[in-house]
């Protein structure tokens, strides 16, 4: 008799395929199908998934995969050249993102601690959309790619000391053997980081015959992704870390060229669990009760990435399309949003109703970001085959 996990695996991904069908004509991005699958399949609806635990489980392992590849696309020493500019968008943004919900609590009577935590939920963009798109049409590298992707970087970093700040809030101290194995695994990896970033490039031991063997890249790179990511998560920081240190380890070294290519149905297919798991938890009933607010507050969150992001850029000496394009780029809420939003729940932060309005919020904005990517396409940039700027945009949609 077929278990019930391997049935609803095989229904999902049947639905889940013919959903991409129906949005690769509507020229949508894919995660779209996989919420949708995850909200009919869930208990709420059809009730073919009926353990959500197990699928937030390995969900959580798309994003391990996600991050290990980031580590493996991004050029560190190009990065390291423009560090400062990533690291000022990315702290003035939180900055900016806390008095903006501040004001907006202040109106609304939040509590101190709910306006932190929605200044943090806005100011992480989706890395899982943007490198994606990035990638796609090879401005991962370019000069403003590079910005772009800097900035995204240091949002998911910053998700470490976010979780910490939420922990002390919620009552939870940590204990003092926890702070040092948090400070340790920190100033590990700040190590690593130093020593990716140095003149020599770092090289695997066998690299001759690492580059004949396929099977042994493989597996070379689930080691060190799983294996970092483990040491990191076990130390109390955030197991992506890991993944992500893993990644511009195989990055450096040429043998492990074909690795990315290998990986990448793994990668796609357990990201479509995060984006499932997340489907799960939506309340249709709510969602319904309350569209036209989430749609207002979505568009509302779109509309002040979009300008805090592109006014950042300028302040950085970018051109203005550039910098609107750039603001497009990174004004949804990301995937680790999701993360915090999860873990205030289960601290007791927020109550229900503010955790199923950010979780719809949350997506509606990632849905949101092609129509608004298009937007900005048709009305401020034309195609350029010169090049005249650093940053192409291109006519690719986000699938």
């Amino acid at each position: 008799m077929l278990s019930q996990l391997f049935s609803g695996i095989a229904v999902l991904s049947f639905v889940i395929l013919l959903l991409i069908l129906l949005l690769r004509g509507l020229k949508q991005p894919y995660f779209i199908a996989y919420i949708v699958a995850g909200t009919l399949l869930g208990p709420q609806a059809l009730n073919i998934i009926d353990h959500p635990g197990v699928i937030a489980e390995i969900g959580e392992i798309g994003i391990v995969l996600l991050m290990f590849s980031i580590g493996r696309e991004i050029d560190i020493q190009n990065l390291k050249r423009n560090i400062h500019k990533p690291l000022l968008i990315a702290f003035v943004h939180l900055l900016l993102s806390f008095f903006f919900m501040h004001t907006i609590g202040s109106y609304a009577g939040w509590k101190m601690t709910t306006t932190v935590l929605m200044a943090f939920i806005i100011s992480i963009s989706s890395s899982a959309i943007v490198f994606q798109y990035l990638a796609r049409t090879g401005e991962i590298n370019s000069r403003l790619g590079v910005i772009t992707g800097g900035v995204l970087l240091l949002q998911d970093i910053l998700v470490i000391p976010m979780m910490l700040i939420l922990n002390f809030m919620s009552g939870n101290h940590i204990s003092q053997i926890q702070l040092i194995k948090v400070c340790a695994a920190g100033l590990l990896m700040l190590l690593f980081l130093k020593r990716a970033v140095g003149q020599k490039p770092l090289k695997l031991p066998m690299s001759s015959e690492i580059a004949a063997d396929h099977e042994l890249q493989v597996f070379i790179g689930f080691s060190l992704c799983f294996g970092m990511a483990w040491i990191t998560g076990a130390l109390g920081l955030s197991t992506a870390f890991g993944a992500f240190a893993a990644g511009i380890l195989i990055g450096h070294d040429k043998a492990t060229h074909w690795l990315d290519k290998s990986l990448m149905p793994f990668r796609v297919f357990f990201m479509a669990f995060f984006f499932v798991a997340v489907g799960l938890q939506l309340d249709i009933k709510f969602f319904s009760q309350h569209t036209l607010t989430i749609l207002l507050i979505s568009i509302a969150v779109l509309f002040s990435n979009s300008v805090i992001n592109a006014v950042l850029f300028r302040v950085t000496k970018n051109s203005w399309r550039d910098s609107i394009y750039a603001g497009a780029l990174l004004s949804q809420i990301g995937e680790f949003s999701f993360v915090l939003i999860t873990t205030a729940s289960s601290l007791g932060l927020i109550g229900p109703f503010m955790y199923q309005i950010t979780l719809a919020v949350i997506t509606l904005t990632m849905a949101f970001t092609t129509i608004w990517l298009m937007v900005i396409q048709k009305l401020i940039y034309k195609i350029n085959k010169k090049g005249k700027t650093g940053f192409k945009c291109s006519k690719k949609s986000l699938s």
